[in-house]
């Protein structure tokens, strides 16, 4: 009769990419204003401490949005929807 066997452990290098993977997925909901440092969530497209314009991305290629005012995206060529500002009435 065969000796059972003792459960393997996983390897530092194996609990160290399950990691990685758990952090990267922590990161596609937060987000970190690079002006302030200040944590956000992903969908947020302006810093709530600073003001600053967060990284967004382009919705047809995925690369990161030039700073606010561009009106085409430089990587596909998408045109990158404006808002129209409010007026006072």
């Amino acid at each position: 009769m065969p000796k059972p066997r003792k459960p393997r452990q996983p390897s530092d290098q194996s609990l160290e990419k399950r990691l990685r993977a758990h952090l990267d997925s922590l990161h596609s909901f937060i987000q970190e204003c690079q002006a302030c440092q200040t944590e956000a969530p992903a969908h947020w497209q302006y810093c709530a401490q600073c003001g600053a314009r967060l990284s967004t991305q382009c919705p047809g290629c995925g690369h990161p949005l030039p700073p606010s005012g561009a009106r085409y995206c430089p990587h596909c060529g998408l045109e990158i929807p404006h808002s129209e500002p409010e007026t006072a009435q």
